[in-house]
């Protein structure tokens, strides 16, 4: 008898472990087809979820422009609304503009069909209304990241209803994690060097980098990180 409880224990363990597995892991691919890698063959490519922040987007824009290097923003609807001349400035600049959530609610993954619906058809209609007197912005392709990485078959439904591509990552920075001091300091020069070196150490050609252009040392690592990227023909 123990081992018939011990087989079914262990078997509900294994679907459950599948199930978050399958549900936080954006490129498992498991309920959405996921763009992880290769968006432009044999270069990484830069993606920045959480913005458009006015202090910290356009330090990042100004550094892109210097580099000429094209990247991902995945905007936060509410914040496209109250910066339209940021959201402008990146599309103008030749960078490719996604929707990640009206509000980026905590919630959002556990939220129902008709809740997913509404954040995403939000954070769609905010950015287009920032972008509405912008040439060509109606041809956009229409791109997605989900907040977190997370995705399950409600995210899935709603998706396959709006036609979004969802753009997901190989290389995840931990940049939210690693650097948590806000001003220029040696302990938060030091957390954006161990961000640096993880990134680097997964890099290779065709990777999608997973970073946030709402922290404040952001341009710091963008800087350090093309140069290292230049240096191996990367980007």
């Amino acid at each position: 008898m123990i081992y018939i409880v011990c087989f079914f224990a262990a078997a509900a363990a294994a679907v459950l472990g599948f199930l978050v597995w399958s549900c936080s892991d954006v490129g498992s691919g498991i309920w959405i087809r996921t763009v992880c890698r290769n968006l432009e063959q044999g270069k990484a490519v830069l993606t920045f979820d959480d913005g458009p922040d006015p202090d910290v987007t356009p330090l990042i824009l100004d550094i892109l422009a210097e580099y000429d290097v094209k990247a991902y923003f995945f905007l936060i609807g509410s914040k496209a609304e109250k910066y339209p001349e940021i959201v402008r400035r990146i599309y103008a600049e030749g960078h490719h503009i996604g929707n990640h959530t009206y509000s980026h609610s905590g919630f959002f993954p556990l939220s129902g069909i008709h809740g997913m619906g509404v954040e995403i058809r939000a954070g769609d209609s905010a950015i287009s209304s920032a972008l509405e007197d912008a040439t060509g912005a109606g041809d956009r392709e229409k791109l997605f990241r989900p907040p977190f990485g997370v995705t399950n078959r409600n995210i899935a439904k709603v998706l396959r209803d709006t036609g979004h591509k969802v753009i997901g990552w190989d290389v995840r920075s931990f940049d939210t994690v690693l650097i948590k001091d806000s001003l220029p300091s040696e302990k938060s020069y030091a957390a954006v060097s161990k961000c640096l070196d993880r990134i680097v150490r997964r890099v290779r050609p065709g990777s999608v980098i997973l970073l946030h252009d709402r922290l404040r040392l952001a341009p710091d690592l963008l800087r350090r990180l093309l140069d290292r990227l230049r240096s191996r023909n990367l980007i």
